[in-house]
């Protein structure tokens, strides 16, 4: 069972760019996101794992320009540490979300800038 985000709040988005390649990696397919397009605008794709979990945008040049990205709910936990984060970790631009985990027993930020991630408690 993973611990598990029932809380992910986007504070900052600006010109977050992964590449897509980065977020089949896994040697687990069955982890892979699932690539549909978005219902927002279909010139975007969306990068969907689990049920609540995914990253969309435009892709261009082999790289999903994240406009919108949510992370929570089953699997969150698992997905963050084993697909998202080894993702960002070779993207550019900025993200900065405030997590709570499990109920509250733990709330911190994820803070992106250029590929460096970094993992802060806060206090709400």
């Amino acid at each position: 069972m993973s611990y598990n985000i029932d809380t992910f709040k986007v504070k900052t988005l600006k010109d977050l760019v992964v590449s897509v390649d980065s977020l089949y990696v896994h040697p687990r397919e069955d982890l892979h996101p699932t690539k549909m397009l978005s219902k927002i605008d279909d010139t975007w794709l969306r990068f969907q794992c689990m049920a609540s979990c995914f990253l969309e945008g435009p892709v261009n040049d082999g790289a999903i320009h994240v406009k919108v990205i949510d992370w929570y709910g089953e699997g969150s936990g698992y997905d963050m540490c084993e697909i998202l984060e080894p993702a960002l970790k070779n993207s550019t631009g900025v993200l900065v979300a405030s997590c709570v985990w499990e109920g509250g027993d733990s709330i911190n930020q994820l803070r992106v800038d250029n590929g460096k991630v970094e993992w802060v408690e806060i206090e709400i």
